[in-house]
C-alpha cells in the first residue's frame, strides 16, 4: 500500500480550513450588501443559522461515518456538496432562496468540519499535533488578508454572488490533492446510522431558532405560537437525549461527556461558538449600517481576529507541551473574556482602531482555546473514537454558534422595534433599516431618518454585543473547571 504523503495532506487540510475561514469573513462582509439588495433584515440570522444548523446536525454523522469508512471519502463527499451549495447560493434571487442554499452548503461543511482535524489527529502524534495545529491555524492569517479584501473587492467591483463562487476552485483542488496523498487501510464494518437522532435534533433546533427569530417580531413572546415552538423544542430535545442513551451507535455519544475534560471543553466550546459567530455576523453590519463604511472597510474590521488567531496558535502550539492543556486554555479564555467585555464600549464615537485592537486580542484567545480543547479531546480517546470525539466537539461549537446568533438576532430586532415603534416617518422599522445597508438607498433618505435608523440599529447591535460579553465571560468561568491532565497520545 502506498505511503501517505503527510506534507500534501497537511496542504489539503489547510486549504479546507482556508475555505471555512474565507466563508466566515467573506459572507460576513457581503451580508450587508446582500440585505441591501435582497432585503430581509429580519431573516439575516437565518442565513447564518441555516448553514450552522445543517453543519451541526451532520458533523457527528460524518464523524461516525469517517470512523467506519475512512476520512478521505467523507471529506470528498462534503467538498462536493459545498461546491453545489456555493453555486446555488450565487444564483439566489431572494433571501429565502439564499437561506435554502446556505443549508445545502452547511450539509457539505459538516463533512469537512468533522474530518479535517481528525485527519491530522491520525497522522501525527500528540506532541506533533500541537505544533502542526498551530501552523495549521496559521492559514487564518492568510484568510485575514485575503478574505475581507477579496470580499470587499468582489462586492464593490463584481457582485456579491462571487463570494460564494470562490469556494468552487478551492474545494476542487482540495479533493484532487487529498485523493492522491492520503492512503488509508480501513476495515469495513456493519453500521447503524442514528437517523432518529438526526431528525429529533433538527426538529428541536429548528423550532428553537424559529421561536427566537420570530418572537417579538412576527409574534408576541407570550403568544401561543412562540410558547408552542419553545415547548416543541424542549420536548423533542428530551426525546433526542433519550434516543442517544439507547442508540447502539448514537450521533452524539453521551458517555463521552463522563470525562470532565471533554465535558468542560464542550461547554466552553458552545459559548465560544456563540461569541465568534455573534461578532462575525454583526460587526460588518455595524460598520456599514451604523458607521456608514464600505464593504471593504466592514471586512477589514474583522481582520484582527484572523491575525490574532494564528499568531496565538503558532506561539502556543509548541509551548502547550510545557504549559499543559489547562493553562493554555485558561490563558485563551481569559483573553476572550476580557476582549468580549471591552466590546461593550464600542459606539459610533469610538474609532475603528479601538474595535480592531479588541478583536485582535479576542482572536488570540480563540486561537489558544481552540488549540487546547481540540488536541486534549483527541488525546483523551482511543483512535477508533477520535473521529466521533472530534466531530462532537465541532458539533457543540456549531450548536453554540446557531443558538447564539439566533438569540442575538432576536434581541437586536426587538430593540430596533422598541425604539422605532410609533415613529410616524418609519412604518416598518426592520424593513426600513435595510436601507442603511444599501449605499444608494441610504443616500436618498432624509438625514433625520438616517440618524434615527442608525441610532436604533446601533442600540440593537449594542445589545447583541452585550450578549457576546455574557457568552465570553461564561466561557472563562467554565474553563476554570478544566481538569489538570498530563499530555498523552492514543495512537492507532
Amino acid at each position: 500500500m502506498a505511503k501517505t504523503n503527510r506534507t500534501a495532506v497537511v496542504v489539503a487540510v489547510m486549504m479546507a480550513n482556508f475555505l471555512a475561514a474565507i466563508d466566515v469573513s467573506i459572507v460576513g462582509t457581503a451580508m450587508p450588501t446582500i440585505i441591501g439588495e435582497l432585503g430581509g433584515l429580519p431573516l439575516m440570522s437565518w442565513v447564518f443559522s441555516a448553514f450552522l444548523l445543517a453543519s451541526t446536525v451532520t458533523v457527528p454523522i460524518y464523524g461516525k461515518l469517517s470512523d467506519l469508512y475512512g476520512r478521505k471519502i467523507i471529506f470528498m463527499l462534503g467538498s462536493i456538496v459545498i461546491i453545489i451549495g456555493s453555486v446555488l447560493c450565487g444564483l439566489a434571487d431572494t433571501m429565502v432562496e439564499l437561506i435554502i442554499y446556505r443549508t445545502i452548503q452547511g450539509l457539505g461543511a459538516g463533512g469537512i468540519m468533522a474530518v479535517a482535524q481528525t485527519i491530522l489527529g491520525d497522522i501525527f502524534s500528540a506532541e506533533e499535533r500541537g505544533k502542526i495545529q498551530g501552523w495549521f491555524s496559521g492559514v487564518w492569517g492568510v484568510s485575514a488578508v485575503v478574505g475581507p479584501l477579496l470580499g470587499g473587492l468582489m462586492v464593490s467591483y463584481l457582485d456579491w454572488p462571487w463570494v460564494f463562487y470562490i469556494n468552487v476552485p478551492i474545494a476542487l483542488l482540495t479533493i484532487l490533492i487529498l485523493g492522491f496523498a492520503l492512503q488509508e487501510d480501513i476495515e469495513r464494518k456493519k453500521h447503524k446510522i442514528d437517523y432518529l437522532g438526526s431528525i429529533t435534533l433538527t426538529v428541536s433546533m429548528t423550532a428553537l431558532l424559529f421561536a427566537l427569530l420570530t418572537g417579538g417580531n412576527q409574534y408576541a413572546w407570550l403568544s401561543p405560537q412562540i410558547l408552542g415552538l419553545f415547548g416543541v423544542a424542549a420536548v423533542v430535545f428530551v426525546w433526542f437525549l433519550f434516543n442517544e442513551r439507547k442508540a447502539s451507535e448514537p450521533m452524539l455519544p453521551l458517555d463521552l461527556f463522563r470525562s470532565p475534560l471533554i465535558a468542560v471543553a464542550s461547554i466552553a466550546n458552545f459559548l465560544l461558538g456563540a461569541v465568534l459567530m455573534g461578532i462575525t455576523s454583526y460587526m460588518p453590519s455595524y460598520a456599514q449600517g451604523v458607521l456608514g463604511g464600505t464593504a471593504t472597510e466592514a471586512g477589514l474590521l474583522l481582520t484582527p481576529i484572523s491575525i490574532g488567531w494564528p499568531i496565538a496558535s503558532i506561539i502556543g502550539g509548541p509551548r502547550m507541551v510545557k504549559w499543559g492543556y489547562r493553562r493554555t486554555a485558561l490563558i485563551g479564555a481569559s483573553l476572550v473574556g476580557i476582549s468580549s467585555l471591552l466590546l461593550i464600549f464600542v459606539t459610533p464615537e469610538i474609532s475603528y482602531w479601538y474595535a480592531m485592537a479588541v478583536l485582535l486580542v479576542l482572536g488570540m484567545g480563540m486561537g489558544l482555546t481552540t488549540l487546547a480543547f481540540l488536541v486534549s479531546v483527541q488525546s483523551a480517546v482511543t483512535w477508533n473514537r477520535r473521529g466521533i470525539a472530534t466531530a462532537s466537539l465541532q458539533f457543540i461549537r456549531s450548536l453554540g454558534s446557531s443558538v447564539g446568533v439566533a438569540v442575538m438576532g432576536a434581541v437586536m430586532n426587538a430593540r430596533i422595534l422598541d425604539l422605532l415603534k410609533g415613529d410616524p416617518d418609519i412604518q416598518a422599522p426592520l424593513e426600513a433599516t435595510n436601507n442603511l445597508l444599501d449605499p444608494e438607498k441610504r443616500a436618498v433618505l432624509e438625514p433625520s431618518i438616517v440618524e434615527r435608523l442608525s441610532d436604533a440599529f446601533a442600540s440593537g447591535l449594542h445589545y447583541a454585543f452585550l450578549l457576546v460579553a455574557v457568552f465570553g465571560i461564561g466561557a472563562l468561568i467554565v474553563t476554570l473547571y478544566y481538569p489538570r491532565d498530563k499530555m498523552k497520545a492514543n495512537q492507532p
